[in-house]
């Protein structure tokens, strides 16, 4: 079986590093503005709520599928490391 290359390894680290980001912000935006009907069409930042509800989303979305990614890219340093960590 041949080995990922590093570039494509490294490029979906740093995108699941952005969305981490991505997902943070959105969050911490969320938690503070209002809440209630109607509240949707509050601008906070810019934007409305709506589009924040759906930025943070569709990042935990593709939280899940980089983190999916990742984890099939390295499965065979995470099987070495798992064997290791166990069975010495």
């Amino acid at each position: 079986m041949m080995m990922p290359s590093l570039f494509i390894r490294a490029i979906v680290i740093m995108l699941l590093i952005a969305s981490g980001v991505i997902m943070a912000i959105s969050g911490i935006v969320l938690y503070f503005a209002p809440s209630g009907p109607g509240s949707g069409n509050a601008v906070i930042l810019g934007a409305t709520k709506h589009f924040w509800n759906n930025l943070h989303t569709y990042t935990g979305f593709s939280i899940i599928g980089l983190a999916t990614a990742h984890v099939i890219l390295n499965r065979r340093s995470l099987l070495f490391y798992t064997k290791k960590l166990l069975f010495s």
